[in-house]
């Protein structure tokens, strides 16, 4: 049958090798009124969780419900058929988000597949490179082995659709329902998927085997597994990334084990990063331990190398570059509405000097730090641009904290003046090797 979806499918996947905050984005796409999303829908596994923190500090972690749930108006929370679940894992994000579930179903397809505790010691005996040996990769083996640990097979998931919690779905069915307005649909709703981890931890990405994921993290696998690979007409791809790349901690619960390199990038300190950027050591620490592990992450310069290829091959509509603050500490918390007002107090000079001597000063670093990440976003993409032969970089926001407000619209910043030369112009792309970049064209 013909497909007549008219909506919108929103992708939001990781440019790197994970936690550049993907969840912070999901978010805010979700609470979107413009974008209107009717379905959210992952496929993710407990080796990565997704974190949105409200304006008013409420921090809310999944890894399984999709992150989008945090717009209690979006009636359609998906877990897909390629997702691997820890059910305890589930439970407990049931129970601790109950009220902003608000009453509202998780459709669960049929076939995901289900971690055990032997899923769990099976890594840790055998795997030798980078996991965070939560069972993940185990449980989708025996998927494939049709050994039975399927949604449909365990009598807990029936028990919490008895109760109301869930609903387990044909995802075969389920989503061509969507794409072919079959009640209660309409065939126009926008769909949010979120994909887990990052580009460069796929399992098929030579350069990094075998220190990998157990799956491919591109917005291409994304749409085959909802079903929607003949749909890329109405898609559109959401990069987000970081100035620093990171990887998880080489200590594990198995011990130490070396979780890979950054592609040609040289590992630094994160005492580096906050000499660059100005921030105190203790807050990046704070919040540089994965939500997995609990580890603190590794950290590196930026691979130009991962990055050209990742754009190569994904080729996104957007980019949002997270951790803005990881440049120049200044810019740490700032939204569209105050780099505006201090732009704006900036160049009105008589007004500003007129203030206490203070507050000038404070209104002039923050508005250099301001210019000098815009300067960052100039450069990453007159670089990346001009090595691709193509306009394929367009970064449109920029996170600066942890909460919902704490992004910039690039659109809102204004370059007051020609003031970059007086910045501290420390930018991650110039510490890059861009002596052994491949010869890469589009």
């Amino acid at each position: 049958m013909k497909t007549k979806f008219n909506g919108k499918i929103h992708i939001v996947y990781d440019g790197m090798w994970g936690s550049c905050g993907k969840g912070k984005f999901c978010g805010e796409l979700a609470l979107d009124q413009k974008l209107n999303i009717q379905v959210c829908v992952n496929n993710n596994a407990p080796n990565a969780g997704h974190s949105f923190v409200f304006d008013d500090g409420r921090k809310v972690v999944t890894k399984h419900i999709p992150i989008g749930f945090v717009n209690k108006n979006i009636p359609y929370l998906v877990i897909g058929e390629s997702a691997i679940i820890d059910f305890d894992r589930f439970l407990l994000e049931l129970t601790q988000y109950k009220d902003i579930l608000n009453g509202r179903q998780i459709y669960i397809a049929d076939t995901a597949a289900v971690i055990s505790d032997k899923h769990k010691h099976q890594e840790e005996e055998t795997i030798k490179s980078g996991s965070t040996f939560s069972g993940a990769g185990a449980a989708l083996v025996d998927k494939i082995m049709r050994k039975d640990v399927l949604v449909c097979d365990d009598k807990r998931f029936s028990q919490l659709q008895e109760e109301g919690l869930i609903k387990i779905v044909n995802s075969k069915t389920f989503f061509p329902m969507i794409y072919n307005g079959f009640p209660p649909f309409k065939g126009s709703e926008n769909i949010l998927v979120e994909l887990s981890q990052g580009d460069a931890l796929g399992l098929n990405n030579s350069a990094n085997y075998p220190n990998t994921t157990s799956r491919d993290c591109t917005p291409a696998q994304a749409l085959k597994d909802i079903h929607a690979a003949d749909l890329s007409s109405q898609v559109r791809k959401y990069c987000v990334f970081r100035p620093y790349p990171i990887r998880i901690n080489n200590n594990s619960n198995a011990g130490f084990i070396y979780t890979g390199d950054f592609e040609g990038a040289k590992e630094i300190s994160w005492e580096e990063v906050c000499a660059r950027s100005g921030l105190p050591s203790e807050e990046i620490k704070k919040l540089e331990h994965t939500t997995v592990t609990q580890r603190l992450r590794r950290v590196a310069e930026f691979s130009i190398k991962q990055f050209a290829e990742m754009l190569l091959d994904t080729k996104p509509d957007e980019c949002f570059l997270n951790f803005a603050q990881y440049i120049d500490g200044e810019i740490a918390g700032l939204t569209s509405k105050g780099v505006k007002n201090i732009q704006r107090k900036f160049k009105d000079c008589s007004a500003t000097i007129s203030k206490s001597e203070e507050e000038f000063i404070s209104i002039t670093i923050k508005n250099y730090a301001i210019e000098h990440v815009l300067g960052y976003v100039e450069e990453m993409e007159d670089y990346f641009n001009n090595l691709l032969g193509s306009n394929i970089l367009k970064i449109t926001k920029i996170g600066t904290g942890a909460k919902l407000s704490q992004t910039i619209a690039r659109k809102d910043i204004a370059q007051v003046a020609d003031v970059r030369h007086a910045i501290k112009d420390i930018n991650p792309l110039d510490y890059a090797d861009k002596e052994n970049v491949p010869n890469l064209e589009l």
